[in-house]
């Protein structure tokens, strides 16, 4: 019983919908979640769920760990399946593989700040702000982002 068609590749509302569903709430961590998830399944041509691994370096707490939903559900890449791996560490810096590819994204450290800082003033408006500009931000603006081959 598993699935047959690819993972979505496309931000949509549906997406975000489906996220919040999962996760109980909405917020900017669990949109970069999503957006690095959707970037492995582009960039390595995955079809996703079972062709895809992670390894996240964050903090294994919230708020920084509700990247951790975002990854699940866009890329299919899951705890119950052990195809994520959590590292407690400092930033947040993911590594998707696919055979001998691996994808680095990172987000960038001024993003990571003014997150926390928008989070902090626990207004609902700037979170939904924030939300809004990391979906529609060019890639660029929000990560760094490296592809290599796996030394063998």
């Amino acid at each position: 019983m598993r699935v047959e068609a690819p993972k979505q590749r496309g931000w949509s509302q549906n997406l975000l919908d489906k996220a919040i569903d999962f996760h109980g709430h909405g917020g900017p961590f669990m949109v970069v979640g999503l957006r690095m998830g959707l970037m492995a399944l582009d960039k390595l041509d995955a079809h996703g769920y079972f062709d895809l691994s992670c390894r996240a370096r964050l903090h294994w707490g919230p708020p920084d760990s509700c990247v951790i939903d975002g990854i699940q559900i866009s890329s299919g890449c899951t705890m119950g399946k052990h195809n994520i791996e959590v590292e407690d560490h400092d930033g947040i810096t993911v590594e998707f593989t696919k055979g001998d590819r691996i994808l680095g994204i990172s987000l960038k450290p001024q993003v990571l700040e003014r997150i926390h800082g928008i989070l902090a003033l626990k207004n609902e408006g700037a979170i939904r702000s924030m939300m809004v500009e990391l979906a529609e931000s060019s890639e660029g603006d929000v990560f760094n982002v490296v592809l290599t081959r796996a030394v063998r």
